[in-house]
């Protein structure tokens, strides 16, 4: 199965069911969009139902194995994702925008879920929109930690968490200054 997925194509009154296992040209691109070591056993299972004549609901499972390199050590982080989708296809997407729903006096309501209805569905651009939200930014395995350094110039005091603070510097003045009475 391709991942696009037309409308017009599928019958408009019953639900459509898809299992979309990515093909290696596809992984590639998405590695290289996201920025990943590696992901692999991509798969996006779910099904389209009709909700009325010009709106569809997605329920999908996303699965994957992803890794991405530790912000620290630039070791693999392996990440299992195990996500389920939930979208509304529908012309009143349009309306949903956060600009178009707030008048200013009544709370803003935005549906993250509504996407716009077209013809077709790229259930590829779905999958790179869930892992962009769901994966870490900052990736780090666990145990890794950030040192401290420090640099100053001969002589000088370096700056810690102790001597950065004002109010740390303010009580050592007033000991000084009590010291000297």
């Amino acid at each position: 199965m391709g991942s696009l997925v037309r409308f017009s194509e599928i019958n408009q009154s019953k639900p459509f069911d898809f299992h979309l296992m990515l093909s290696n040209q596809k992984v590639a691109e998405l590695v290289k969009r996201l920025d990943l070591l590696s992901i692999k056993k991509v798969s996006l299972l779910g099904i389209l139902s009709p909700l009325s004549i010009n709106e569809w609901s997605l329920k999908a499972e996303l699965r994957a194995t992803v890794k991405q390199k530790c912000v620290i050590s630039f070791k693999p982080v392996k990440t299992i994702v195990c996500e389920t989708i939930n979208r509304t296809f529908s012309p009143a997407a349009s309306q949903n925008t956060p600009e178009a729903v707030d008048d200013g006096t009544s709370p803003v309501m935005f549906d993250d879920t509504l996407c716009e209805l077209n013809d077709e569905i790229d259930l590829t651009e779905i999958i790179f929109e869930e892992l962009t939200l769901i994966l870490p930014l900052y990736p780090k395995i666990e145990g890794a930690e950030l040192g401290s350094y420090s640099i100053t110039e001969p002589g000088a005091k370096p700056l810690n968490e102790e001597n950065i603070k004002p109010f740390a510097q303010l009580s050592e003045l007033k000991d000084k200054l009590s010291t000297k009475k």
